[in-house]
């Protein structure tokens, strides 16, 4: 203890050095803490679920890039053929709006409709009640959900007689009968359970060519391994498509464990992450090091006298250490503190589609993390420093005092090469920073063919058990757009299925000359169904023909409007207009209708760039095809709250039980969609603007220290006839062969990690010219400046001041 006393004091009685030291520290553990805390929510922390391992999704796939869900007899197939599942359950996400609760308005909450095993894979029991049993999943059971805590809590208040209690979907009544636990949430943070199999007689659902949006969730079986699955699952499928060479040609089966699925596409950016705040602190512990190193040196008539006095190698080594430890822990200590002060800013910056995310706390792990990091860099910045001063030469030190001249050469190189590390881990932070930034760029520039400025988005649900024709849908959505078009500040109003960036819809088609194809040849594209004025509203361009119009009706021969995309790939050096597509609109009991292409509008971004490959889109006119999940877009200058309210009041004026939900503007539904990316960019430029700080500084500190102790060599030289001009360039040239060394060094770490980031970058190669040029020309100025001032400090000496002295 009284060691640890002594090396506090002595920090303090050099405050300038303690404050740099500990800030410098500061910097790079709470950047390496503050990342870790999100790699610790999203990777580390296990599934609240039991054998949580075993866990997986299942789904069906055509190819790379080509996943899409499972059809529901290929469900009953995988379910009847595997032996490596305990459990194997269908799921399908939708959204209900829950309405009758006394004092409380109508809302949206989102359901999964669930086979009955889905709880067997949870394995989790519910709080209260049960689940559903034999008798209440099968076709024409009783209407029973399950329902959340949150949602107990949110609309009940955690009433004790929810159980039995009758509540409202999309105006049909259920029966609760259990309550799950606050940890399920799955699939995809849900509040309400349905059986799915009540409603499996749907002849949409009992075709083998059509993908509804379910999706297979399994638990694998004890000692079963995920590529063990994976092959039997691949082989299930080859035997369907033998089965069913027209729905099945093409198709397999893809597995994926429970925590992939929720967090895959985020893996490799969190390690990058992680492996960037690892080189600032590298950078950082290199500073220190020669930061106590030349305090050392400064200190070694010090220490000189203590080994004179009978102090052995170990206690001086311990006596440095101590000093180290305690700057570690006070940067540790500050570190998790700034940490902590950062947190939302990195959840708000965080991809909003993954509730993880959300989830960033400072637990025990996390404070464990920071701790050892602190007690490494103890190590790192305080051992080399310790053993050279340990090291010194008594007598020497004794005979030439605290301002002498001579640093071992051993030492003088040591202090270069921490320099040229520095300097070699900040290039290839910048590159790394250069090329994200640029890829970042690139996807802003992207061209969305719509302006998302001053739009507005808002999404509702139509039940449709009253909503259940063409007729009742077309009449509520003229009536809305009606009413919100006389709002003041509405310039333009439409309504569509989903529109860009909220999920869609897929079909097959053909051209009408050619003989339909078998459904495993048909060619896909997006589908959208729009009402309004919807291309005006969104300011999408119409190079050819017509929009939807009053006459396009249920009664009225089908007609349809194509992308510029379809038109170039399937109508190359033609004019699509007044061509015959074959298309199921999904219609009920409709099938395929040819229909009439009347306009060709420009190609609309409908997905984000990481989530699929882009299809041609077709679009359908609310007039002729019903749905009833549907998105408002509003073209305003009103403020977006009181647009809000505005809307709100528009839709309850013409039903009082619909609930507007995901109300919000467009460019935050663009924003999200370049989440990762944005992320990835944002923190990658902290860094490397960090490393680049610490580097100039660590450069500048060397070259100065450097300058105090060649003050006599410089004083002669200066005698002799030297220039100030040629002192300045001494210490330039010093400055710049350390750039040298280490941009080498750092050009090949540099070149290998862009072959890392490349999985991570849109449309820009892993070794960019300007990205490297930059870089230089950066790194350059930063040494010149750092270089400078002991430059110039070194061409003023006076000799005859600097000889005296001496």
């Amino acid at each position: 203890m009284s060691d640890l006393k002594l090396a506090f004091r002595q920090l303090r009685k050099s405050p300038g050095f303690t404050f740099v030291a500990v800030l410098t520290l500061a910097l790079g553990i709470g950047a390496n803490t503050a990342i870790f805390s999100i790699v610790n929510a999203v990777l580390l922390q296990p599934l609240p679920y039991p054998d949580a391992e075993r866990i997986m999704v299942l789904n069906e796939s055509s190819g790379p890039g080509q996943d899409y869900s499972v059809a529901l007899p290929d469900y009953f197939d995988w379910q009847k053929d595997n032996t490596v599942f305990e459990h194997l359950a269908a799921t399908h996400k939708e959204s209900r709006n829950l309405s009758g609760i006394p004092g409380r308005d109508p809302e949206r909450v989102s359901c999964a409709s669930v086979t009955r095993n889905f709880f067997n894979i949870i394995g989790l029991p519910p709080q209260i009640g049960r689940t559903f049993g034999e008798d209440e999943d099968k076709v024409g059971a009783l209407p029973v959900v399950v329902i959340s805590d949150r949602l107990w809590q949110r609309a009940f208040n955690r009433g004790p007689k929810i159980l039995g209690q009758a509540i409202t979907l999309h105006d049909q009544s259920y029966t609760v009968i259990g309550v799950m636990p606050r940890q399920v949430t799955s699939p995809q943070d849900t509040d309400v359970w349905l059986s799915m199999m009540r409603r499996s007689n749907n002849t949409v659902w009992m075709s083998r060519m059509i993908h509804p949006m379910i999706y297979v969730w399994g638990k694998l079986k004890s000692g079963v391994t995920v590529e063990q699955a994976r092959a039997e699952m691949k082989g299930i499928a080859a035997r369907l498509e033998k089965t069913y060479p027209d729905t099945n040609r093409g198709e397999t089966a893809v597995v994926t464990p429970l925590l992939d699925n929720l967090i895959g596409k985020y893996r490799t950016n969190l390690g990058l992450l992680l492996g960037a705040v690892g080189l600032v602190l590298l950078i950082a512990c290199a500073n220190l090091a020669n930061l106590f190193a030349a305090r050392g040196a400064a200190r070694a008539r010090e220490f000189a006298i203590h080994a004179a006095v009978g102090a052995t190698r170990g206690q001086i080594i311990k006596k440095l250490l101590l000093e180290s430890f305690l700057v570690a822990l006070l940067g540790g200590a500050l570190g998790f503190l700034f940490a902590i002060w950062v947190r939302n800013g990195l959840v708000g910056l965080s991809p909003g589609d993954v509730s993880r995310f959300q989830e960033v706390s400072f637990d025990l792990r996390v404070l464990g993390f920071t701790f050892l990091v602190a007690s490494i860099t103890t190590v790192f910045f305080g051992l080399w420093p310790a053993w050279q001063a340990s090291h010194a030469d008594v007598q020497l030190a004794l005979k030439e005092g605290s301002s002498g001249s001579g640093d071992p050469p051993s030492a003088k190189r040591a202090r270069d090469w921490l320099v040229i590390s520095e300097i070699a881990l900040t290039l290839t932070l910048l590159v790394a920073a250069g090329l994200v930034l640029k890829s970042f760029s690139r996807l802003q520039s992207l061209s969305l063919s719509y302006e998302p400025r001053a739009l507005f988005t808002a999404r509702f649900e139509l039940p449709w058990r009253i909503y259940n024709n063409r007729d009742k849908i077309d009449t509520f959505s003229k009536a809305l757009l009606d009413n919100v078009r006389t709002i003041p500040g509405v310039q333009d109003a439409a309504i569509s299925s989903n529109g860009p960036l909220m999920g869609g819809w897929q079909t097959g088609f053909w051209r009408e000359e050619n003989p339909r194809p078998q459904p495993s040849d048909m060619l896909n594209s997006d589908l959208e169904v729009v009402g309004g004025d919807y291309f005006k509203t969104l300011k999408v361009p119409l190079p050819r023909g017509r929009t939807f119009n009053e006459r396009d009706t249920k009664d009225s021969p089908r007609v349809i409007i194509i992308d510029q995309a379809m038109a170039e790939q399937y109508f190359p050096g033609e004019d699509p207009i007044g061509k015959r597509l074959g298309v199921d609109a999904g219609n009920d009991s409709e099938g395929w209708v040819m229909s009439e292409i009347v306009g060709v509008v420009a190609k609309m971004r409908f997905h984000a760039v990481d989530e699929m490959a882009p299809l041609p889109v077709i679009y359908c006119s609310l007039g002729q095809v019903q749905r009833t999940s549907l998105t408002l877009f509003v073209r305003s200058t009103m403020a977006f709250a009181s647009l809000e309210r505005a809307i709100h009041g528009a839709a309850t004026s013409i039903d009082p039980s619909l609930p507007v939900f995901d109300a919000r503007p467009m460019t935050n539904r663009v924003r999200e969609s370049w989440g990762s990316q944005r992320l990835l960019s944002f923190l990658f430029s902290v860094f490397a603007g960090l490393s680049l700080a610490l580097a100039t500084i660590g450069l500048y500190g060397l070259l100065a220290y450097t300058t105090v102790k060649r003050v006599r060599e410089i004083g002669i030289r200066l005698a002799l006839g030297a220039r100030p001009n040629q002192i300045r360039m001494l210490v330039l040239s010093h400055g710049m062969q350390l750039l040298l060394n280490g941009s080498t060094i750092g050009l090949i770490a540099a070149i290998a990690l862009s072959r890392a980031l490349q999985s991570v970058l849109f449309e820009v190669e892993g070794i960019d010219p300007r990205v490297y040029l930059g870089v230089g020309l950066l790194l350059f100025i930063a040494t010149f400046l750092a270089s400078w001032i002991p430059a110039r400090r070194a061409s003023r000496i006076d000799p005859i001041v600097a000889l005296r002295t001496e």
